[in-house]
């Protein structure tokens, strides 16, 4: 994201002012999401912990609510359809 990155701090306040929006709420994790996350991370379970988590979190959120993974991230993508997982990237 080069130049376009935030800091901590700032990225804190976009949060702040996001969750003012009347549109926006938090709705609960899905029952299934931890089941669908320890199986996402079980391919990297001797491993160290990387950004995996993140990617192997957004993986399991996606099952869990029967959504399309959309990422531009490459090596996601590829992760997410040898899971098994219609993962989308855009091109």
């Amino acid at each position: 994201m080069g130049e376009q990155t935030l800091t901590l701090g700032k990225a804190w306040a976009v949060y702040d002012r996001w969750l003012e929006d009347p549109r926006v709420e938090f709705s609960p994790e899905p029952r299934q999401a931890e089941a669908n996350f320890r199986q996402a991370t079980e391919p990297f379970a001797d491993k160290a912990a990387s950004k995996w988590i993140g990617d192997c979190w957004l993986l399991a959120f996606a099952q869990a609510t029967h959504s399309r993974l959309i990422t531009f991230d490459q090596a996601l993508y590829e992760f997410a359809r040898k899971q098994g997982h219609a993962a989308v990237r855009p091109i």
